[in-house]
Order: structure tokens, then C-alpha cells, then sequence
């Protein structure tokens, strides 16, 4: 039956182009599953850093009077979906290796801290100018004046202790990148 053979030879041609093609897709899928080598983390720990200091910058914009609540807010919140985004991204690389593990963990951790720090300044960036965090004292006597006063940036709305906040985080990302090799 020279037919058949036409036939099965068809078949063969598919079936070999269909496994060919699923093992160039478990390839990429493969790929897709990152190690967190210091190569692989480079990425979402830079795109990190760089959200901590545009919400430091907006923090201290917002001391010194030079920015509204919204707009300060709003970077906050921005940036925040950035951490979330390379948050996202490391939980994906798979860790065969204790080193490996221990680098995602420890850089995960510091992306929670700088989440944390990211969800403060945007509640503090979020209080009006001059306005006193719940439960403070109010001040008495004449209008205050200067940002050491009851301003923007005082004591009384927390945007100091935000900045040192985010200070602190990033300083701690820094030199987690540094020991991990990532410039």
C-alpha cells in the first residue's frame, strides 16, 4: 500500500514538528524561571532603588513646602507598584541552591522593608501641610512659622521620621547589592 506510507510519513512530519515545538516551548518556560544569580536580581533590586529614592525625593520636595499632598502621594503610590512589580518578579526565580535561596530571601526582605517605608511616606505625604498626626498635641498660642514649627515636614506629620525611615531602607538594599555583586 504505497498510500499508507504517504499517510503515516504525514503523520510522522506532524507528530516530530509538534514535539519540537513543545520542547522549544519547555525551553522557554524554562528560561522564564530564573535563578536569583546576582545577574537575574540586578534588574528588579536597581528598579527597587530607584523607587526609595524618588520617594525620598518627594519626601524631602514635601518638607521643604515645594510639592502638594497629591502629588507626593501619587509618586508614593507609583512607586510602590514598582516594588510590587520587582517583588513579583524575584518570588518567580527558583532557588535550587541554600546560597541561592538565601540571596532571593534576603532581597525579599529588604523589598519589604522598602514597601514599608514606600506605605508611610505615602500616608505621611498624604496628610496636608501643618496637619498634626492623630493624637498629637496641638500647638497653643501665635501661628507657628518655618518647617520646625507645625509645617510641612515637622515632627507633627511624620515627614522626618519617614525620611530617616527611607534612609534606613535604602541604605540597607545598598549594601545588600553591594554584597551581592549588583552595581
Amino acid at each position: 500500500m504505497p498510500g499508507s506510507a504517504a499517510i503515516v510519513s504525514r503523520y510522522g512530519k506532524r507528530l516530530t514538528t509538534i514535539l519540537l515545538a513543545l520542547a522549544v516551548l519547555a525551553g522557554a518556560l524554562t528560561a522564564c524561571s530564573q535563578r536569583p544569580s546576582p545577574e537575574a536580581l540586578k534588574g528588579p533590586a536597581k528598579d527597587v532603588f530607584s523607587a526609595v529614592q524618588a520617594t525620598t525625593l518627594a519626601v524631602e520636595i514635601r518638607i521643604k513646602n515645594s510639592t502638594t499632598a497629591a502629588a507626593g502621594s501619587t509618586a508614593a503610590d507609583d512607586m510602590l507598584g514598582e516594588v510590587e512589580s520587582a517583588t513579583d518578579e524575584v518570588e518567580g526565580f527558583t532557588a535550587p541552591t541554600e546560597e541561592e535561596k538565601s540571596l532571593r530571601d534576603d532581597m525579599l526582605a529588604s523589598f519589604a522593608t522598602v514597601s514599608r517605608a514606600l506605605l508611610h511616606a505615602r500616608d505621611a505625604l498624604t496628610a496636608p501641610a501643618g496637619s498634626p498626626q492623630p493624637g498629637s498635641p496641638q500647638p497653643s498660642g501665635p501661628e507657628p512659622s518655618g518647617p520646625e514649627q507645625g509645617q510641612s515636614g515637622s515632627g507633627e506629620n511624620g515627614l522626618p521620621q519617614v525620611l530617616a525611615e527611607l534612609r534606613s531602607a535604602t541604605d540597607q538594599l545598598k549594601a545588600l547589592m553591594t554584597k551581592a555583586g549588583i552595581q
